[in-house]
């Protein structure tokens, strides 16, 4: 499908080359203050002797995650600026499902944010990813309970069902994401945003095959950050953000295009489960392979089923047209 050059160029700007310059200052910034600000604490440390302990130094505790809340703040600000060049309006609470899906990421964003700011309880934390997931899908299908759902209670059903599921992959993630270097998460998701857009456009999806441009601006701009600071995680609220992500565009192609091609959407959806598998004890670049060798199947598999759905509903199409034309010859010759 060709894009109109003007939408490309519009693209490129708003989704791409202003969020990620943003955001590489902006995260720049944010972690050198912050490792500033820690060397000086460690240097204070340093110089502190506890006389109780027979003159030993002892560094006091203090466990600072850093600057990670914001993060969740430059990813949806990606994904609202790849939103506006594609449908170049942004409305307070617009009618139409298709133009509140920077609405749907911005709530999923702020719940991410509070993450970052607050150590939560585990039981805590997950309802508020189950609020936040929850409503975003509701967002984003609200009105297609009759057409898509069947009836109010199977679209609540569905709402309840997606938000537990979302939350649980985000939990897993981002437990593990606490234990794995940000520019090894980037390039997991990078892969993952990247390979939906293929697909999402496949199924005629044209606004969720765009707008993937503005998570991948900041997640590159992610990637260059982590390999100067070490500190660098995508938990606590870069993962809630990113999982999100992957439901609004899921939730999205499911009611603007049908559910035609949804075995190839659930593919699609459950490639962020290569983030929560484990793979302690081996070294960055040995993950890094796994996650790569399970994302080309998980996604090469759902844009070839994508392919061959596509093609037989054309075939299909086509045998239609062709008995018809020969029912109406076969008639005419009568």
């Amino acid at each position: 499908m060709d894009i109109d050059p003007q939408l490309k160029e519009r693209l490129m700007l708003y989704g791409g080359l202003i969020p990620g310059a943003i955001s590489l200052v902006l995260m720049m910034s944010v972690w050198y203050f912050h490792a500033f600000q820690q060397s000086r604490a460690d240097h204070i440390d340093d110089q502190y002797v506890d006389e109780n302990e027979e003159g030993s130094s002892s560094r006091s505790k203090r466990k600072s995650f850093g600057p990670r809340w914001m993060l969740p703040i430059l990813l949806a600000l990606g994904f609202a600026g790849a939103d506006f060049a594609s449908n170049e309006m942004l409305h307070l609470w617009p009618e139409g499902n298709n133009y509140r899906f920077t609405h749907a990421i911005s709530l999923i964003a702020l719940a991410a944010v509070v993450e970052g700011l607050i150590s939560l309880p585990i039981l805590l934390g997950f309802g508020i990813r189950i609020l936040a997931y929850g409503g975003s899908f509701w967002m984003l299908t609200e009105g297609y309970e009759s057409g898509v759902f069947g009836d109010t209670p199977t679209f609540v059903g569905y709402t309840i069902v997606a938000a537990i599921f979302a939350t649980m992959i985000a939990t897993v993630a981002d437990k593990n994401s606490e234990e794995t270097p940000a520019w090894l998460d980037s390039i997991t998701w990078l892969v993952i945003a990247g390979g939906t857009m293929p697909i999402l456009l496949l199924n005629h999806f044209s606004i969720g095959a765009m707008i993937p441009a503005g998570i991948i601006a900041v997640l590159v701009s992610t990637l260059i950050t982590s390999l100067i600071f070490r500190n660098v995680r995508l938990s606590r609220g870069g993962v809630t953000v990113l999982v999100g992500f992957i439901l609004t565009m899921i939730s999205g192609s499911v009611v603007q295009t049908g559910a035609d091609f949804l075995p190839s959407v659930i593919l699609l959806a459950i490639a962020p489960v290569v983030a929560c598998v484990p793979l302690k004890g081996h070294s960055g670049i040995w993950k890094l392979g796994i996650r790569l060798i399970m994302l080309i199947v998980i996604l090469g598999a759902a844009g070839g089923l994508m392919q061959w759905s596509a093609s037989n509903q054309d075939a299909d199409e086509s045998g239609y047209y062709a008995d018809d034309y020969y029912e109406t010859e076969s008639e005419i010759e009568q």
